[in-house]
């Protein structure tokens, strides 16, 4: 019985009819199968952001800093404070921040999110300049522009003194 109620489940999902049926069925399984059937489903779909717009996760082309790479190293010369971790003690190595955060169809940043804890104040520093920065190309997507997750990454390099 135990198997023929998981069969019909696993069909009843796919099935229009499942949030009318699921509380019928659910009983057999915990809730973490569930939870994890749920986010394998929607795990492929582009997020929908609060203004319904997706935002992709991959892209045809992603999202760049205009004047490329050398324009993007002239603006974190002028704008990152690359010494907050030496202000705050941090011992020497080289710490890669990884911060991510969305690109519109208009190049403006936003939601930005701290990937890594390297701590000393370096993520911070990072989403403050990227704040400062002016507008990227957009993603592309089917030859559309297209709001777009962008993960950057920066080195810090702390040398002893």
């Amino acid at each position: 019985m135990h198997m023929i109620l998981k069969k019909v489940f696993t069909l009843l999902l796919f099935s229009p009819l499942c949030l009318f049926l699921l509380p019928a069925f659910a009983k057999p399984f915990s809730i973490s199968s569930l939870l994890i059937i749920k986010t394998r489903l929607c795990d492929t779909l582009p997020v929908k952001d609060s203004a319904n717009d997706y935002v992709f996760e991959k892209v045809e082309i992603e999202a760049s800093f205009p004047g490329g790479e050398s324009a993007w190293r002239e603006f974190l010369g002028q704008t990152l404070d690359a010494s907050v971790p030496i202000k705050r003690k941090a011992p020497k190595g080289a710490y890669t921040v990884w911060i991510q955060f969305i690109v519109d169809k208009e190049g403006k940043l936003s939601s930005f999110k701290a990937l890594t804890d390297q701590g000393y104040g370096m993520e911070k520093e990072v989403i403050r300049t990227l704040k400062k920065s002016p507008p990227w190309t957009p993603a592309y997507m089917n030859g559309k522009t297209v709001k777009a997750y962008r993960k950057q990454p920066i080195t810090f390099v702390v040398e002893g003194m």
